[in-house]
């Protein structure tokens, strides 16, 4: 999450969709930086993932317009954000048995670690639609009601190009080769070699608003991913 009150935007960063990089490309234009959820204090709410209506909440409590700022995120193929988010899920679990430093955190390192071995299939099983991470792009942009609190989505595919065009509708001039790549995902294979038809059809379920808005497929042919492309960051 970013926001500038200087060129009046809010950036929200739903999880594994270039996240990390938009962030870097914006850090020079932001007067909020936002931390991970574990560094915010009540003085300073602001984590990485905030959803729309809890960042709303927060400009409200401040008095500041949440109209009056340009507010977007970006978005990415549900099918091959799923297998970001399974690899992601992964790392994070063996972060966590790499950082175990005593006989009194065993058990609980061990845990996380029998938590890891999971397959692909187990966990898209246990997709939360209202998850933090694993979020529905309508629940992480609209308000309880359903309203969208977001007017503009970008494409993870298309973020090259879309990104700098947008930034300068508010006068900040970026260009491709100013976007980095930012905490990808290990080398993987092509997105649909993860999938079963039933995990498929459960992904498609689950994130059917984004696949009929932005009008992505299953695509059941890819080239190989190299490392560091895969994710392109966040």
């Amino acid at each position: 999450m970013r926001i500038s009150h200087q060129h009046k935007f809010v950036f929200l960063a739903l999880p594994r969709t270039g996240s990390t990089t938009v962030r870097r490309v914006l850090d020079a234009y932001s007067d909020v930086k936002s931390v991970h959820i574990t560094q915010t204090t009540p003085q300073f709410p602001f984590y990485h993932h905030i959803s729309a209506r809890e960042l709303k909440r927060i400009f409200d409590d401040q008095g500041w317009d949440w109209f009056a700022y340009r507010r977007f995120c970006v978005v990415r193929n549900p099918f091959d954000r799923v297998v970001s988010l399974y690899h992601h899920y992964q790392k994070m679990n063996a972060d966590r048995d790499k950082a175990k430093k005593s006989l009194a955190n065993f058990l609980k390192h061990l845990y996380f670690q029998l938590r890891s071995e999971i397959t692909f299939a187990e966990y898209v099983a246990r997709l939360d639609p209202k998850g933090k991470l694993t979020t529905t792009l309508p629940h992480f942009i609209c308000d309880e009601d359903g309203a969208f609190l977001v007017e503009d989505v970008l494409t993870f595919e298309n973020l090259a190009t879309e990104l700098p065009a947008y930034l300068r509708q508010m006068n900040i001039w970026i260009n491709s080769q100013e976007i980095p790549i930012l905490n990808s995902s290990a080398a993987r294979q092509p997105y649909a070699s993860y999938y079963t038809e039933a995990t498929r059809q459960r992904v498609a379920s689950l994130y059917a608003y984004e696949i009929e808005r932005f009008s992505y497929t299953f695509a059941a042919e890819q080239p190989a991913v190299p490392a560091g492309e895969s994710d392109a960051a966040g």
